[in-house]
């Protein structure tokens, strides 16, 4: 049996889960810049600025460099174009950086930043120590090359660092919904589906009435999630179980309250914490043409 030690610097990141992840996020963040028009993006808010947040650490936004007329379509254009190439999955270890401050830029300078948002920009920052040591030019190809063990050292650590987050984000999720009777009696979902706000989103509000489905929904979120907390603790098969749970339980969130963008960042985050193999495996070298045989 592998030591931990041994484990860690046999591993290596570079999986298509990975790609999945990067991906993913990408495209939630682009179907909330591109459907987006700046009047919504940034709308006005009680004692709050006209336009983009830019106090404090903001102010490195990339929304907050330039006031001049003009400046927000710039940094919209090149958001997008940074989001487009991290989407794509072109050279991995050239676009995490730009991929990360895009994000961070958009959710630094929102003024009420959702949820999305903020594990967008946390789960960018965390895949650049992955990704630098990523030299494929495409996020969907097996690597050519393997990695130094200081790398997948390096990695391994980053790696775990994801699952933790991924437990403490669901984790908290959980034990918040558990404090609220609204969820402990199985009326919660009910309650959500009707909103002015959310429920506008949902194709389930025809059934947000029925004694059976709406608890059922409301525990089943609450289980799901805690087995999500359980699952991305445990072996490579676990991780792939989780990532599982995830798209049932954010695709049925999109159903029941069309937070689309939400759901491709949640289930990009417990993609990247699925990712990974102890095993480096490489592509195998195109065979030459065969010669003649030796005399």
């Amino acid at each position: 049996m592998r030591t931990p030690v041994a484990r860690a610097l046999a591993f290596d990141p570079r999986t298509r889960a990975l790609g999945a992840a990067r991906s993913l996020v990408a495209i939630a963040e682009l179907s909330a810049l591109v459907f987006t028009s700046d009047t919504d993006l940034f709308p006005v808010v009680p004692n709050g600025p006209i336009g983009p947040r830019c106090d404090g650490l903001r102010t490195l936004s990339l929304w907050c460099l330039d006031s001049s007329p003009g400046a927000q379509t710039v940094a919209r254009l090149v958001t997008i174009a940074a989001l487009v190439l991290a989407a794509s999955g072109y050279r991995p270890r050239w676009t995490c950086i730009p991929h990360w401050y895009a994000t961070f830029s958009l959710a630094a300078a929102m003024h009420v930043p959702n949820g999305g948002e903020n594990v967008a920009r946390i789960v960018t920052l965390l895949l650049i120590p992955l990704c630098l040591a990523d030299d494929r030019v495409w996020h969907w190809r097996r690597p050519d090359t393997p990695l130094t063990p200081w790398w997948s050292g390096a990695s391994w650590i980053t790696h775990w660092a994801i699952r933790v987050q991924v437990v403490v984000v669901y984790g908290q999720a959980v034990w918040i919904k558990l404090r609220e009777p609204e969820w402990r009696d199985g009326s919660a979902m009910h309650h959500v589906m009707q909103d002015a706000y959310f429920g506008t989103g949902s194709l389930l509000v025809p059934f947000a009435d029925s004694p059976l489905l709406s608890p059922a929904i409301t525990w089943g979120t609450i289980l799901l999630e805690s087995a999500i907390v359980i699952c991305v603790l445990g072996n490579s098969r676990l991780r792939r179980t989780a990532l599982a749970l995830a798209v049932v339980l954010h695709g049925g969130i999109v159903l029941a309250l069309g937070l689309v963008s939400f759901g491709l960042v949640m289930i990009g985050f417990v993609s990247a914490a699925s990712s990974g193999r102890t095993e480096q495996r490489v592509s195998e070298p195109t065979p030459a043409s065969a010669g003649p045989p030796p005399r």
